[in-house]
Protein backbone atom coordinates (compact mmCIF):
# COMPACT_ATOMS: atom_id res chain seq x y z
CA UNK A 1 0.00 0.00 0.00
CA UNK A 2 3.07 2.37 0.46
CA UNK A 3 4.19 1.62 -2.97
CA UNK A 4 0.86 2.46 -4.33
CA UNK A 5 0.38 5.75 -2.57
CA UNK A 6 3.67 6.71 -3.12
CA UNK A 7 3.35 6.51 -6.88
CA UNK A 8 0.02 8.52 -6.70
CA UNK A 9 2.02 10.86 -5.03
CA UNK A 10 4.76 11.11 -7.69
CA UNK A 11 2.55 11.39 -10.81
CA UNK A 12 0.60 14.36 -8.78
CA UNK A 13 3.40 16.14 -8.23
CA UNK A 14 4.37 15.77 -11.59
CA UNK A 15 0.84 17.03 -12.91
CA UNK A 16 1.05 19.82 -10.08
CA UNK A 17 4.13 21.42 -11.94
CA UNK A 18 2.82 23.78 -14.53
CA UNK A 19 5.74 23.33 -16.94
CA UNK A 20 5.33 19.83 -17.60
CA UNK A 21 1.12 20.38 -18.09
CA UNK A 22 2.52 23.02 -20.99
CA UNK A 23 4.74 20.63 -22.37
CA UNK A 24 1.30 17.58 -22.61
CA UNK A 25 -0.59 20.31 -24.60
CA UNK A 26 1.73 21.35 -26.80
CA UNK A 27 2.38 17.81 -27.69
CA UNK A 28 -1.06 16.71 -27.85
CA UNK A 29 -1.90 19.81 -30.26
CA UNK A 30 1.04 19.16 -32.58
CA UNK A 31 -0.28 15.36 -32.74
CA UNK A 32 -3.82 16.68 -33.52
CA UNK A 33 -2.70 18.93 -36.27
CA UNK A 34 -0.16 16.46 -38.09
CA UNK A 35 -3.55 13.72 -37.99
CA UNK A 36 -5.54 16.53 -39.01
CA UNK A 37 -2.96 17.54 -41.92
CA UNK A 38 -2.49 13.93 -43.14
CA UNK A 39 -6.10 13.18 -43.51
CA UNK A 40 -6.69 16.41 -45.36
CA UNK A 41 -3.62 15.68 -47.42
CA UNK A 42 -5.17 12.11 -48.00
CA UNK A 43 -8.86 13.43 -48.88
CA UNK A 44 -7.12 16.13 -51.24
CA UNK A 45 -5.12 13.29 -53.12
CA UNK A 46 -7.86 11.15 -53.37
CA UNK A 47 -10.29 14.36 -54.83
CA UNK A 48 -7.44 14.88 -57.60
CA UNK A 49 -6.65 11.08 -58.67
CA UNK A 50 -10.73 11.34 -59.55
CA UNK A 51 -10.33 14.19 -61.63
CA UNK A 52 -7.03 13.02 -62.97
CA UNK A 53 -8.78 9.35 -63.51
CA UNK A 54 -11.80 11.16 -65.72
CA UNK A 55 -9.58 13.03 -67.43
CA UNK A 56 -7.12 10.09 -68.63
CA UNK A 57 -10.53 8.61 -69.63
CA UNK A 58 -11.68 11.11 -71.67
CA UNK A 59 -8.00 11.13 -73.69
CA UNK A 60 -7.41 14.86 -72.30
CA UNK A 61 -4.66 16.14 -71.31
CA UNK A 62 -4.08 15.91 -67.37
CA UNK A 63 -0.82 18.13 -66.86
CA UNK A 64 -2.41 21.21 -65.37
CA UNK A 65 -4.36 19.00 -62.58
CA UNK A 66 -1.27 17.25 -61.56
CA UNK A 67 0.91 20.46 -61.71
CA UNK A 68 -2.31 21.72 -59.41
CA UNK A 69 -2.50 18.84 -57.53
CA UNK A 70 0.93 18.94 -56.65
CA UNK A 71 0.60 22.86 -55.75
CA UNK A 72 -2.29 22.45 -53.49
CA UNK A 73 0.12 19.63 -51.52
CA UNK A 74 2.53 21.50 -51.03
CA UNK A 75 0.40 24.56 -50.00
CA UNK A 76 -1.17 22.29 -47.27
CA UNK A 77 2.17 20.81 -45.84
CA UNK A 78 3.69 24.41 -45.54
CA UNK A 79 0.57 25.53 -43.95
CA UNK A 80 0.52 22.32 -41.58
CA UNK A 81 4.23 22.70 -40.73
CA UNK A 82 4.00 26.49 -39.33
CA UNK A 83 0.36 25.86 -37.68
CA UNK A 84 2.70 23.30 -35.79
CA UNK A 85 5.36 25.88 -35.33
CA UNK A 86 3.13 28.57 -34.08
CA UNK A 87 2.05 26.08 -31.06
CA UNK A 88 5.94 26.30 -30.12
CA UNK A 89 6.01 28.76 -27.86
CA UNK A 90 9.49 30.08 -28.80
CA UNK A 91 8.79 29.58 -32.54
CA UNK A 92 5.76 31.84 -32.27
CA UNK A 93 6.93 34.94 -33.44
CA UNK A 94 8.74 32.75 -36.99
CA UNK A 95 5.45 30.82 -37.89
CA UNK A 96 3.05 34.29 -37.24
CA UNK A 97 5.20 35.68 -39.87
CA UNK A 98 5.87 32.99 -42.14
CA UNK A 99 1.81 32.54 -41.99
CA UNK A 100 1.13 36.25 -43.10
CA UNK A 101 3.34 36.38 -45.65
CA UNK A 102 5.05 38.94 -45.67
CA UNK A 103 8.43 36.66 -44.79
CA UNK A 104 7.86 33.66 -46.66
CA UNK A 105 10.40 35.07 -49.69
CA UNK A 106 12.71 36.96 -46.80
CA UNK A 107 13.20 33.53 -45.75
CA UNK A 108 13.31 31.45 -48.61
CA UNK A 109 16.02 33.56 -50.12
CA UNK A 110 17.37 33.96 -46.96
CA UNK A 111 18.06 30.11 -47.11
CA UNK A 112 19.81 29.95 -49.99
CA UNK A 113 16.67 28.76 -51.83
CA UNK A 114 16.78 30.89 -54.91
CA UNK A 115 17.24 27.71 -56.92
CA UNK A 116 13.96 26.73 -55.54
CA UNK A 117 11.94 29.48 -56.47
CA UNK A 118 13.33 29.41 -60.29
CA UNK A 119 12.45 25.95 -60.26
CA UNK A 120 9.05 27.09 -59.60
CA UNK A 121 8.68 29.37 -61.62
CA UNK A 122 10.08 27.29 -64.41
CA UNK A 123 7.80 24.59 -63.83
CA UNK A 124 4.66 27.32 -63.71
CA UNK A 125 6.08 28.73 -66.96
CA UNK A 126 6.49 24.97 -68.38
CA UNK A 127 2.60 24.32 -67.56
CA UNK A 128 1.13 27.62 -68.90
CA UNK A 129 3.23 26.88 -72.65
CA UNK A 130 3.69 22.93 -72.41
CA UNK A 131 6.44 22.38 -74.45
CA UNK A 132 5.11 18.79 -72.84
CA UNK A 133 2.79 17.13 -71.27
CA UNK A 134 2.70 14.17 -68.67
CA UNK A 135 2.34 11.36 -70.84
CA UNK A 136 4.30 12.63 -73.84
CA UNK A 137 7.56 10.92 -74.85
CA UNK A 138 10.89 13.96 -75.00
CA UNK A 139 14.28 13.03 -75.63
CA UNK A 140 16.79 15.84 -74.03
CA UNK A 141 20.01 14.27 -76.01
CA UNK A 142 22.30 11.44 -74.33
CA UNK A 143 20.39 8.86 -71.81
CA UNK A 144 17.62 11.70 -70.86
CA UNK A 145 14.57 10.62 -72.67
CA UNK A 146 11.34 8.72 -71.69
CA UNK A 147 7.77 9.58 -70.64
CA UNK A 148 6.66 12.26 -68.26
CA UNK A 149 5.28 10.97 -65.41
CA UNK A 150 5.05 14.13 -63.13
CA UNK A 151 5.60 18.01 -63.18
CA UNK A 152 6.42 19.06 -59.31
CA UNK A 153 6.84 22.45 -58.33
CA UNK A 154 10.92 21.67 -58.28
CA UNK A 155 11.91 19.23 -60.66
CA UNK A 156 9.82 17.09 -63.58
CA UNK A 157 9.90 13.01 -63.46
CA UNK A 158 10.64 10.57 -66.67
CA UNK A 159 10.87 6.80 -66.91
CA UNK A 160 13.36 5.74 -69.45
CA UNK A 161 12.51 2.90 -71.51
CA UNK A 162 14.68 0.79 -68.98
CA UNK A 163 11.89 1.62 -66.28
CA UNK A 164 14.26 3.61 -64.60
CA UNK A 165 13.33 7.10 -63.12
CA UNK A 166 15.13 10.25 -63.91
CA UNK A 167 14.28 13.57 -61.71
CA UNK A 168 15.43 16.37 -63.83
CA UNK A 169 15.40 20.17 -61.98
CA UNK A 170 12.43 22.67 -63.70
CA UNK A 171 14.97 25.01 -64.02
CA UNK A 172 17.10 22.44 -66.39
CA UNK A 173 13.86 21.91 -68.83
CA UNK A 174 13.27 25.71 -68.76
CA UNK A 175 16.48 26.42 -70.48
CA UNK A 176 17.25 23.33 -73.02
CA UNK A 177 16.42 22.22 -76.22
CA UNK A 178 13.37 19.13 -75.91
CA UNK A 179 12.25 16.88 -79.18
CA UNK A 180 8.76 15.95 -78.07
CA UNK A 181 7.52 13.09 -80.19
CA UNK A 182 4.03 12.94 -78.63
CA UNK A 183 2.90 16.28 -78.63
CA UNK A 184 0.89 16.44 -81.56
CA UNK A 185 0.38 12.75 -82.20
CA UNK A 186 2.10 9.29 -81.22
CA UNK A 187 2.82 8.44 -84.70
CA UNK A 188 6.11 7.65 -85.05
CA UNK A 189 8.32 7.50 -88.29
CA UNK A 190 11.88 5.82 -88.79
CA UNK A 191 13.99 4.81 -91.33
CA UNK A 192 15.47 1.21 -92.61
CA UNK A 193 18.89 1.51 -94.05
CA UNK A 194 20.15 -2.10 -95.91
CA UNK A 195 23.57 -1.89 -97.86
CA UNK A 196 23.88 -5.22 -100.37
CA UNK A 197 27.16 -5.56 -103.06
CA UNK A 198 26.95 -4.21 -106.36
CA UNK A 199 26.92 -7.20 -107.56
CA UNK A 200 23.58 -7.82 -106.12
CA UNK A 201 20.23 -7.39 -108.18
CA UNK A 202 19.18 -3.55 -106.65
CA UNK A 203 15.26 -4.25 -108.12
CA UNK A 204 15.01 -7.40 -106.27
CA UNK A 205 16.39 -6.28 -103.15
CA UNK A 206 13.81 -3.58 -102.95
CA UNK A 207 11.58 -4.93 -103.59
CA UNK A 208 12.22 -7.12 -100.60
CA UNK A 209 11.99 -4.43 -98.95
CA UNK A 210 8.89 -3.36 -99.89
CA UNK A 211 6.93 -6.36 -99.02
CA UNK A 212 8.23 -6.99 -95.61
CA UNK A 213 7.61 -3.36 -94.92
CA UNK A 214 3.72 -4.19 -96.06
CA UNK A 215 3.07 -6.86 -94.30
CA UNK A 216 4.54 -5.91 -90.64
CA UNK A 217 1.85 -5.96 -87.97
CA UNK A 218 2.74 -2.72 -86.31
CA UNK A 219 2.90 -0.82 -90.04
CA UNK A 220 0.22 1.88 -89.76
CA UNK A 221 -1.31 3.64 -92.93
CA UNK A 222 0.67 7.24 -92.84
CA UNK A 223 -1.05 8.74 -96.53
CA UNK A 224 -3.27 11.39 -97.29
CA UNK A 225 -6.92 10.38 -98.80
CA UNK A 226 -5.70 11.86 -102.10
CA UNK A 227 -2.51 10.00 -101.93
CA UNK A 228 -4.26 6.66 -101.68
CA UNK A 229 -7.18 7.91 -104.14
CA UNK A 230 -3.69 8.78 -106.64
CA UNK A 231 -2.67 5.14 -105.62
CA UNK A 232 0.41 6.17 -104.10
CA UNK A 233 2.41 3.84 -102.72
CA UNK A 234 2.23 2.78 -99.09
CA UNK A 235 6.12 1.75 -98.47
CA UNK A 236 8.77 3.82 -101.08
CA UNK A 237 12.46 2.24 -100.88
CA UNK A 238 14.87 4.36 -102.51
CA UNK A 239 18.39 4.15 -103.66
CA UNK A 240 20.27 6.84 -101.51
CA UNK A 241 23.99 6.10 -101.72
CA UNK A 242 26.79 4.37 -103.73
CA UNK A 243 29.95 3.93 -101.24
CA UNK A 244 32.88 2.62 -102.13
CA UNK A 245 31.97 -1.18 -101.69
CA UNK A 246 28.16 -0.90 -101.56
CA UNK A 247 25.03 0.26 -102.12
CA UNK A 248 22.46 1.82 -99.69
CA UNK A 249 18.83 0.96 -99.96
CA UNK A 250 16.55 3.40 -97.52
CA UNK A 251 12.78 3.44 -96.90
CA UNK A 252 10.69 4.96 -94.04
CA UNK A 253 8.02 2.78 -92.17
CA UNK A 254 5.06 4.43 -89.57
CA UNK A 255 4.34 2.93 -86.34
CA UNK A 256 1.47 4.12 -83.98
CA UNK A 257 4.56 5.03 -81.06
CA UNK A 258 8.15 5.75 -80.76
CA UNK A 259 8.27 1.65 -78.96
CA UNK A 260 6.22 0.37 -82.00
CA UNK A 261 8.84 2.00 -84.41
CA UNK A 262 11.43 0.95 -82.71
CA UNK A 263 10.25 -2.71 -82.81
CA UNK A 264 8.96 -2.19 -86.69
CA UNK A 265 12.67 -1.25 -87.46
CA UNK A 266 14.50 -4.13 -85.69
CA UNK A 267 12.24 -6.79 -87.30
CA UNK A 268 12.24 -5.66 -90.71
CA UNK A 269 16.32 -6.02 -90.42
CA UNK A 270 16.14 -9.33 -89.30
CA UNK A 271 13.44 -9.95 -91.75
CA UNK A 272 15.10 -8.41 -95.07
CA UNK A 273 17.71 -9.87 -93.89
CA UNK A 274 16.90 -13.40 -94.15
CA UNK A 275 15.10 -12.63 -97.26
CA UNK A 276 18.20 -11.88 -98.77
CA UNK A 277 20.05 -14.73 -97.73
CA UNK A 278 17.68 -16.93 -98.88
CA UNK A 279 17.51 -15.18 -102.22
CA UNK A 280 21.30 -14.94 -103.03
CA UNK A 281 21.39 -11.06 -102.19
CA UNK A 282 24.53 -9.89 -100.67
CA UNK A 283 25.23 -7.78 -97.79
CA UNK A 284 28.80 -6.47 -98.19
CA UNK A 285 31.60 -7.42 -96.08
CA UNK A 286 34.69 -5.96 -94.35
CA UNK A 287 37.71 -8.63 -95.26
CA UNK A 288 40.77 -8.15 -93.14
CA UNK A 289 43.82 -8.77 -95.59
CA UNK A 290 46.91 -10.51 -93.74
CA UNK A 291 50.03 -10.04 -95.46
CA UNK A 292 52.06 -12.93 -94.69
Amino acid sequence: MEEVEGVKIMISEFFSHEKYVNLIIIAFNILLIYAILMAVVYLQRKLFKRFIDRRERQSSDKTNLIFLRNVVIYTTYCIGFLTMLNKIPSMEQLSKTLLTGAGILAAAVGFGSQQAISNIVSGIFMVIFKPFRVGDHIDLGGVNKGTVIDISLRHTIIRNSENRIIVIPNTVLNNQSIVNSTIITTKTSTSVNVSINYKSDVNKAMEIMQEEALKHPLLIEHRTPAEIENGAPGIVVRLIEWERSSITLQTWVWASSSGNAFALKCDLLKAIKDRFDNENIEIPQQYIIVEN
